[in-house]
């Protein structure tokens, strides 16, 4: 009783809550209905995160790595649930047994928000893939100058601008409020 009455109150802050489109803010748009309902079950992983990282101890390269790995352990750790079943599977967990786009995406940023990683610098960002015109969820990490791509899809890290071939982004988190999303994703 309590779940549905959360959905509820999501799926009213998302029809009611703003506009689906506005101008001014940074092109600020409504999140997806999913993420609402993450953040009522995961509060702390919607919440601003500052850099903890230890920046003395930990090179560029060891940060590599540890996307790449997390990317890697993430992708074959959660079964890809069945296509239908995903379509009708609209809640986002962190570390289901089978998940869909967005439970990779969710638990691939939770793990590295514990790892240190700031929140602005961890946007989920939905994208159409290109060849099929699905809607799918990637997590972009900002290192540095560059935005990379950890993505269920692919076994490996990506450059954002490589990936662009492959997907067309919709809408993607707000680098300075993880509850805010925005069309403007040249922003980040």
């Amino acid at each position: 009783m309590i779940r549905h009455a959360a959905r509820m109150l999501a799926m009213l802050y998302c029809v009611c809550g703003q506009p689906a489109y506005s101008n001014y803010e940074s092109q600020a748009v409504t999140p997806p209905l999913s993420f609402s309902q993450f953040c009522i079950q995961y509060p702390e992983d919607c919440q601003h995160h500052d850099d903890r990282r230890i920046r003395d101890f930990r090179s560029s390269i060891q940060r590599w790595r540890e996307l790449a790995h997390i990317n890697s352990m993430v992708n074959f750790g959660i079964a890809p649930k069945d296509p239908v079943a995903s379509r009708r599977d609209t809640e986002w967990q962190i570390f289901p047994y089978e998940g869909n786009c967005g439970d990779y995406a969710v638990t691939k940023r939770h793990l590295l928000l514990r790892s240190g990683w700031p929140s602005s610098a961890l946007l989920l960002a939905e994208v159409i893939i290109r060849a099929t015109g699905e809607h799918h969820l990637v997590l972009l990490v900002r290192e540095g100058r560059a935005v990379l791509v950890l993505d269920n899809l692919s076994p490996v890290v990506a450059a954002l601008v490589d990936a662009l071939d492959r997907f067309r982004i919709v809408r993607a988190e707000s680098g300075t409020d993880p509850q805010r999303w925005t069309r403007e994703v040249t922003a980040f």
